[in-house]
C-alpha cells in the first residue's frame, strides 16, 4: 500500500485542473484517501469549492471514474485561502493539512512554457516538500484512469533521486499491478540527432548503452525483489526528446521522476528535462523528492 492519506488538488476553474480533478479523486477513491479541493482568490464574490461541493461531485460523477458509493464514501473538502502568491498559498496549505500528494493540471503544449516557468506550476514543483503529480491539461485526450495503469517508467541517471523514483514507481506498480520500465538515456555532444539515434549507433554510443543496460538491470533486480515486472531500456539522444518518445511508442500510463538530478532542482526544471517531459508527453508526471514528505510505505 503507498503512503497515501490525503490527496490535494488547487482548482481555479480552469479546463487544465477540471482535468486532474477527477484522476486525482479516482486516486483518493483508490487509495482510500481524503481529497481536498483548494482555491486561491483575491476575490470575496469569486467561487471556490468550500460553497460549491455539490457540483464538484456533479463534475466527479460525469467523469465516471469512481462508483457512487466512492462518491459519497471518500471524504471531500472544499478550502479556500487568500492570494498571498498563488503556489505559496498551496505549498503552506499542504504543510497545514499534512498533504501527501498535491495533484495539478498544467497547460497544454502551447501554454505549457508560459504555466511553468516563473508561475505556479513550476514554482509548487521547486517549492512543495511532498510528491506533486501534473497533468497536461489540454490537448491530450482522456487521461488514463487509475485502476488500469500497466506501465509505469522510470528515468534513470543512476543518482539518488532516481533511485527513490523507482522505489516509489515500484510501490505503485505492486498497487496497481502494473510493469516499471526504467530507462536511461545516454546523452552528450557525441550523441546522434534524436532521429538518428537508433538508425546510426556508433561502438561508443553502443558501448555506453550496454552500460546502462547493465547498471539498470541491478537495479531492476533490487525491484524484482520487491515482487514487480520489471524492464530495462537505453536510448541514446536528447533525454526529454527520448523519455518523450518512449511514452508515445510504449504507451507509457504513468511516469515517476525526481524534479532534481545531477545538475541540480533550477537547471533540470527550467528549459530542460522534467519541464520538457511535463510540458509534452500525455499521461501524468509523479514528481518526488530524498527529502521532505515520502509517499513510499515500504521500509528500505
Amino acid at each position: 500500500m503507498t503512503g497515501v492519506n490525503r490527496i490535494l488538488v488547487p482548482h481555479d476553474f480552469t479546463p487544465a485542473s477540471a482535468r486532474v480533478l477527477p484522476h486525482a479523486f479516482a486516486l483518493a477513491a483508490k487509495m482510500k484517501a481524503r481529497f481536498y479541493v483548494l482555491h486561491v482568490t483575491d476575490r470575496s464574490d469569486a467561487p471556490y469549492p468550500a460553497r460549491d461541493l455539490p457540483a464538484v461531485r456533479k463534475k466527479l460523477r460525469r467523469a465516471g471514474v469512481a462508483s457512487a458509493e466512492a462518491l459519497h464514501a471518500v471524504p471531500i473538502e472544499g478550502r479556500s485561502r487568500k492570494d498571498g502568491g498563488v503556489a505559496e498559498t498551496i505549498c503552506q496549505f499542504a504543510d497545514e493539512e499534512e498533504i501527501d500528494l498535491i495533484a495539478l493540471g498544467t497547460r497544454g503544449r502551447e501554454g505549457a512554457r508560459r504555466f511553468l516557468l516563473g508561475s505556479v506550476g513550476e514554482t509548487v514543483i521547486r517549492r512543495a516538500e511532498r510528491p506533486v503529480l501534473a497533468l497536461r491539461g489540454e490537448g491530450a485526450g482522456a487521461p488514463p484512469v487509475p485502476g488500469t495503469l500497466d506501465r509505469i517508467l522510470v528515468p534513470v541517471d543512476f543518482s539518488e533521486h532516481a533511485q527513490e523514483a523507482s522505489r516509489t514507481a515500484a510501490e505503485w506498480a505492486r498497487f496497481f499491478d502494473a510493469q516499471v520500465d526504467l530507462l536511461h538515456v545516454v546523452t552528450g555532444r557525441s550523441a546522434p540527432p534524436p532521429e538518428q539515434a537508433s538508425s546510426v549507433p556508433n561502438e561508443e554510443h553502443a558501448g555506453s548503452e550496454k552500460k546502462a543496460r547493465q547498471a539498470l538491470a541491478t537495479m531492476g533486480r533490487e525491484l524484482g525483489a520487491l515482487g514487480v515486472s520489471v524492464a530495462v531500456h537505453a536510448r541514446t539522444g536528447a533525454a526529454a526528446p527520448m523519455i518523450t518518445e518512449f511514452v508515445e511508442a510504449e504507451e507509457t500510463d504513468f511516469i515517476v521522476m525526481s524534479p532534481r538530478g545531477r545538475t541540480g532542482l533550477k537547471r533540470f526544471l527550467l528549459g530542460s528535462v522534467a519541464e520538457a517531459v511535463i510540458r509534452h508527453v500525455p499521461c501524468p508526471v509523479l514528481t518526488v523528492r530524498t527529502y521532505g514528505r515520502s509517499i513510499r510505505a515500504l521500509a528500505d
